[in-house]
């Protein structure tokens, strides 16, 4: 491509960005300035950036070559995208005395929409988790550890099972409306139901059988988050960090037991205000032209927020209104 040079002016040196080099395996020799993992269900694509800036990358690599070559290499900062499998890789890395770095998705879809024209490649996301982990301006996710895994998974299994429970019940309540058993929204007892059902002439047998199973079905779903809820009441009771929690008026131990699992180490916020930004109950700033908007602040954290995901909590914030969060007593 031709090129204009004014007089005068020295010709300037060529900014382009250095080419990237396909390699198939990670040369343990070689100290990395930073590692880009892009993360799948089997395979990982990789970008490596020495200190002289040189750039490798690994379109296929499987999670055993990753850490194997993890355990030989020099200490060295390994930067991920959050998904289900960042903190078990982590927790393996940091093992092996490695730095782990987690950043948002969305910092790499607008690094990968300005620098890469938008083609979206396994290898493109890598280069981009890589050379974002180099800003220091950029928030980083912390991933969980063990315990806060597995409270996590096992709240994520209680909330399987209430919303099974849910469905069911209102599937059980919509059939029965259709043969004309209209069933109250207030009317949760089971037995109540398992009689109006029973002794309803307009429900034919076959279907009044079907929704006999269904009924139990919902019955079982209850055991299950008896029992659940059960060990995290009890976990919470013998929890330090849980009983300061709900020392807090209107939380009880499920809720104490999420807010554990998302918050973990709470010294790595600076102040109390960082906490409410973190849950995303804070409102949005949109200024320009020197007018300045509040909003309500629609952060993706908030679907891991404890109150905004009990049943029956209502807002857990609204800008502008008196309305306070409605939490359960005995959560």
């Amino acid at each position: 491509m031709a090129e204009w040079i004014c007089l005068n002016q020295p010709k300037r040196k060529s900014s382009m960005p250095r080419k990237r080099i396909l390699v198939k395996s990670i040369d343990t020799s070689i100290s990395y300035q930073v590692i880009g993992i892009d993360l799948a269900k089997h395979l990982v694509s990789v970008c490596l950036i020495t200190g002289a800036g040189e750039i490798f990358g690994i379109d296929r690599l499987t999670y055993d070559d990753l850490l194997k070559s993890a355990e030989r290499m020099s200490p060295t900062l390994f930067c991920m995208e959050p998904c289900p499998e960042v903190h078990y890789l982590a927790e393996k890395l940091q093992g092996y005395g490695h730095h782990t770095k987690v950043i948002d998705g969305a910092a790499v879809k607008e690094y990968i929409k300005t620098h890469f024209g938008g083609q979206k490649t396994d290898l493109n996301d890598a280069q981009a988790i890589a050379f974002l982990s180099l800003d220091t301006n950029l928030p980083e996710i912390t991933p969980k550890n063990t315990s806060n895994s597995v409270l996590s998974s096992i709240q994520a299994v209680r909330e399987q099972f209430r919303k099974e429970y849910i469905q069911s019940f209102v599937s059980l309540k919509g059939i029965c409306q259709r043969w004309g058993l209209p069933i109250s929204k207030g009317v949760m007892n089971k037995n109540k139901v398992e009689e109006l059902v029973s002794e309803s002439k307009k429900i034919p047998q076959e279907v009044k059988d079907w929704l006999l199973e269904l009924l139990q079905s919902c019955r079982e779903l209850q055991k299950r988050l008896n029992k659940i809820s059960k060990y995290l009441k009890e976990y919470a009771d013998n929890d330090e960090i849980c009983q300061k929690i709900m020392s807090v008026p209107g939380i009880g131990p499920i809720t104490a037991t999420r807010l554990k699992a998302t918050i973990g180490d709470i010294q790595r916020f600076e102040k109390p205000k960082s906490i409410v930004a973190y849950y995303g109950l804070v409102p949005k700033s949109k200024a320009t032209g020197h007018n300045e908007k509040k909003r309500r602040n629609n952060s993706s954290r908030r679907s891991s927020c404890p109150f905004s995901s009990d049943r029956g909590c209502g807002s857990s914030f609204e800008f502008g209104s008196k309305r306070i969060p409605k939490i359960k007593a005995s959560q």
